[in-house]
């Protein structure tokens, strides 16, 4: 094994640090929302900040769309409410499944993914 200065081992120190910050993150946003509805207000003071607590309504999609996909179509809003799938778009371009005056107009550029697995 080629050594990596303890660039992969700081890494993956941070991946840690980051998840524990965004679970405590998760869970003081729990704690502030319970406070403030306790306190029936929508804005709680620090000592540097102020927070202020929205609520607003969300909208939960079943897991299965279809029967919502076809309503829109038959109704004739799908061009209205439906997206381009840049993911799907992108591995075209890339794989030159797509007309070239379509990619012609994009540009490409290396990128870089890192990922951390256990070692065996």
């Amino acid at each position: 094994m080629s050594n990596d200065n303890g660039l992969v081992d700081e890494f993956e120190k941070l991946q840690m640090q980051k998840k524990e910050i965004e679970e405590k993150e998760a869970e003081l946003k729990e704690r502030i929302i319970a406070l403030a509805q306790q306190k029936n207000t929508d804005i709680l003071f620090g000592t540097h900040k102020k927070c202020s607590i929205k609520e607003y309504e969300k909208v939960i999609y079943p897991e299965d769309k279809s029967p919502i996909i076809e309503l829109i179509r038959k109704h004739g809003l799908y061009d209205k409410f439906s997206m381009l799938n840049y993911m799907g778009l992108n591995s075209a371009i890339i794989k030159g499944n797509i007309d070239k005056e379509i990619a012609d107009l994009t540009k490409k550029e290396r990128a870089f993914r890192l990922s951390l697995r256990e070692i065996l």
